[in-house]
């Protein structure tokens, strides 16, 4: 009876690990067969890939064929303003660098605008109709604010700024004035269909806020004003995010007398050395071909494409200039023709002001604290980083705290700039440490919107943690709320996590490169071939008479 309920018993079990073993091996079989059914770099690629890499390699090869050709596009009734607003209207946008394309209505022929012009539109990103009193009895103009309205509707970042020039906005509105006596002459040339699309242009073109031009008087100021909130919106991502600019006169000193900006050619000023908390500016390439422009690329490594980014020097002004920074020289060593600037470290009195900013929030500290101030200094050997991350450790704590952290500073070698870092780092409750390094590892550039709802739910409230870890320098956010940290707490937050196991990634608690993505990915396609193994030696030994053996080997392996 015993041998009897043994033997059910095994049979039962061999069963359940038969299944499972088989579930897992389908399961690896088909992850197999999903990764090798993706087209390989010998797969002959869909013609929208070709399409696709085809432009890219057109982009690559001429660096001046921006995808934009005009970025204003200025409409108008040629009798009514060409002699005038508009033409003092393009005149200006043109000084401010704008490419503004110039409508001229009068040399058009045929019933429909060109495709050409169409394209001109689409393009540009702002539309600026000045509307007058005979606006409406031009087809041009009235087919090109349908066109333009279209665009603004689907939401591709367009913008309208409509000017009403001696017509009352409620008159576009409503198509009254000289507006009904125009499209009483439209209505008998033109279908239906086509009046009804240019009057609901109208329609949501007058309901707009505009510029209403009464009197020639003040034209200037309103001119002003398109002009400035033309290139509001052209330039609203170009932005610097950084408070702390002390020390920087001598700097820009030497480097402008390195730029000798008195003489004829491009000249390329290399600025390396350790950064600091400043996040540089990028030109947008569409702004700088051919034309007189200072473009500052901050921050350059070693995977910085120069010719993909700034193509060739010859499509440059002569007067262009070029600036650098980087913390690796080597790196400019791809560039034919350079001039090297370092800027070293920061004199004792720049460094002991930008210290005192962030410890006391005043230049001036009280006798007792500037004596401990300049001891800070002294250690933190001239790095911007690490003088605004530990003054901001130190702000508001007793002078006990100070003491300790100067004995723990100066332990520390001067060159290691991680470790002393790590500093405020040890100062964090658990909670600010788990979301520093969730944004170390995974947040930089994303917005904070959705990993709150993951701090929250871990209890790690959010709030409170990401408000201490900007009042310690640690993280900053950029016009877009999108998470933004230094190079240097970057790579400190990643090195922690790289010290929990330095071989495995896999027992790791986040994941911080591309290459320990693979890592794990390689592991579990091994495990899974293992359980496939498995199954295979244990499937065969069921049919075997020495199945127990092969159990055996199973149990072991």
């Amino acid at each position: 009876m015993d041998l009897k309920i043994w033997t059910i018993w095994s049979f039962f079990w061999q069963v359940a690990v038969a299944v499972t073993s088989l579930v897992v091996a389908v399961t690896f079989l088909l992850k197999k067969k999903k990764k090798n059914s993706k087209p390989s770099d010998d797969t002959p690629k869909s013609s929208e890939s070709e399409s696709s890499g085809a432009e890219q390699q057109q982009t690559s090869s001429t660096p001046c064929s921006w995808p934009v050709e005009y970025e204003v596009f200025l409409s108008f009734r040629g009798p009514d303003v060409r002699a005038n607003f508009a033409d003092f209207l393009h005149k200006f946008l043109v000084r401010y660098k704008i490419r503004t394309f110039l409508d001229d209505e009068e040399l058009r022929k045929g019933e429909k605008i060109a495709p050409s012009l169409v394209k001109a539109i689409e393009e540009s990103k702002v539309y600026i109709p000045v509307l007058s009193p005979n606006y409406a009895r031009s087809k041009w103009c009235l087919q090109e604010l349908a066109q333009m309205m279209k665009c603004c509707n689907q939401g591709n970042g367009h913008i309208m700024l409509p000017i009403f020039f001696m017509v009352e906005p409620r008159d576009v509105r409503r198509q009254d004035g000289p507006y009904k006596a125009a499209f009483q002459h439209h209505r008998k040339k033109y279908d239906a269909e086509t009046i009804d699309e240019w009057k609901e242009a109208l329609q949501e073109v007058g309901a707009m806020k505009g510029w209403h031009i009464t009197e020639s008087d003040g034209q200037g100021a309103i001119i002003d004003e398109v002009v400035a909130k033309v290139w509001s919106h052209l330039t609203q991502n170009y932005t610097l995010v950084t408070d702390e600019l002390i020390g920087i006169d001598s700097h820009v000193e030497e480097v402008t007398n390195l730029l000798n900006l008195g003489c004829e050619g491009v000249k390329i000023i290399g600025i390396y050395g350790m950064g600091d908390a400043s996040e540089g500016i990028r030109v947008i390439r569409e702004r700088i071909c051919k034309r007189r422009a200072l473009i500052v690329l901050d921050d350059v490594d070693d995977r910085f494409e120069f010719d993909l980014i700034l193509g060739k020097l010859d499509d440059f002004s002569s007067e262009t200039r070029i600036i650098i920074t980087t913390r690796n020289k080597r790196v400019l060593d791809v560039l034919q023709e350079f001039k090297l600037y370092e800027p070293g470290e920061m004199s004792p009195d720049h460094a002991l002001q930008l210290f005192n900013k962030h410890a006391f929030g005043t230049d001036n500290p009280q006798e007792e604290e500037a004596i401990l101030s300049e001891e800070f200094v002294k250690v933190a050997t001239g790095l911007p980083l690490a003088l605004k991350v530990v003054g901001s450790l130190l702000f508001r704590q007793d002078r006990e705290f100070w003491q300790a952290k100067l004995i723990e500073l100066k332990d520390l070698p001067p060159t290691k700039v991680q470790e002393r870092l790590k500093i405020s780092y040890n100062e964090l409750s658990y909670n600010e440490k788990q979301i520093f390094l969730d944004i170390a590892c995974s947040f930089i550039g994303e917005n904070k919107v959705f990993p709150l709802y993951m701090w929250t739910d871990c209890k790690f409230y959010p709030e409170s943690g990401i408000k201490t870890l900007v009042l310690r320098c640690l993280i900053k956010f950029n016009e877009r709320n999108e998470f933004w940290m230094h190079d240097h707490v970057r790579d400190l937050g990643r090195a922690i996590i790289h010290e929990e196991d330095n071989q495995r990634p896999w027992k790791r608690s986040r994941i911080c490169s591309n290459e320990d993505a693979f890592d794990m990915l390689e592991r579990e396609e091994v495990l899974n071939l293992v359980v496939l193994v498995i199954f295979l030696i244990y499937f065969v030994g069921m049919f075997s008479r020495y199945n127990h053996l092969f159990l055996f080997f199973i149990i072991i392996t």
